[in-house]
Parts: structure tokens; sequence; C-alpha cells
């Protein structure tokens, strides 16, 4: 998915590239800079693993950032503490189906013309997760005609 953010933004759905990673990449930026005694990446991943999640940010800051730098704070520890082997399990299901409804997700928010697009350059993951969601016929986008069966694009 941040491969999408940087080389294929307009794939992802409207305000994602623009405000939340934005929002996010300054708060992380702002994050590094206070604690100066950040050196590397072990340090920064002990330092984020560190910040306090009792409190939602929404409580902090309001609705004024977009930033999901907290949020993904307190899914690392919720993931984190998933340790035992049977819950090991478990964490990396919920990881998949987290990651393939993401996926399908945002497969299905994209245009047409931009899966087009890539499918003339080879075709990204999403195009080809998209193709297979459209043969099977799970895309909002495509709707079935009850009197002869035919698959016809719904372009609105």
């Amino acid at each position: 998915m941040m491969y999408l953010l940087v080389m294929c933004p307009f794939m992802l759905p409207n305000g994602i590239g623009e405000t939340r990673v934005r929002d996010t990449c300054a708060e992380l930026h702002g994050f590094c800079k206070e604690r100066i005694s950040i050196k590397n990446e072990s340090q920064a991943c002990s330092k984020l693993n560190a910040v306090k999640t009792k409190i939602p940010p929404s409580k902090v800051k309001g609705d004024r950032s977009k930033s999901v730098l907290f949020d993904a704070c307190s899914l690392a520890k919720s993931l984190q503490s998933l340790k035992s082997p049977p819950m090991k399990e478990t964490k990396w299901k919920l990881v998949l189906q987290v990651w393939v409804e993401m996926l399908s997700h945002v497969a299905c928010q994209c245009g047409w013309t931009d899966h087009a697009q890539q499918l003339r350059r080879g075709g990204e993951l999403l195009t080809h997760v998209w193709l297979l969601m459209a043969h099977f016929g799970i895309i909002q986008q495509f709707q079935i005609s009850e009197g002869n069966a035919k698959v016809k694009l719904n372009w609105q």
C-alpha cells in the first residue's frame, strides 16, 4: 500500500495521499525532531512504542489533524500483545485479513480508466486484484443484468 502511495497515488481514494500521508509524515517528522536522542530506526521504534495510547487523539487535537500515527502506534501495541503461539497465528491471520480487505477496497475505489492505464504498462497488483474481483462478480462497479446475464459497467 505504501508503494501505491508513493508511485501511483492516483489509484487510491481521493484524500488519502494528499491529506493523511502528508499529516502523518509531518507528525512523525515533528515527533523525531522533538526527541533529539533518536539516532536510528530501532530507537525511533522504541520511542513510538512508548507513546501512551489511552487517550484518543480526537480528544487531544480534535478534528484538525488527519494523521494516523497515533492509530498506528495503538495498532502496533495491540498486535505486539499477541505473543503466545496460538495468539501469534491469530495475529498473522488478522493482519492478512485486514490487508486483503484494504487491497480489495482500494481496487474497487480506483477508476476503471486508471486500471486500464496500468494494464498498458503491465499492470499493478491492484489492477490484477480488480480484474479477478470483476471476473468473480464481486465488484460494485459491475452489475449483472437480470434478463440476459451480461456483465455491464456502471459508469457512475
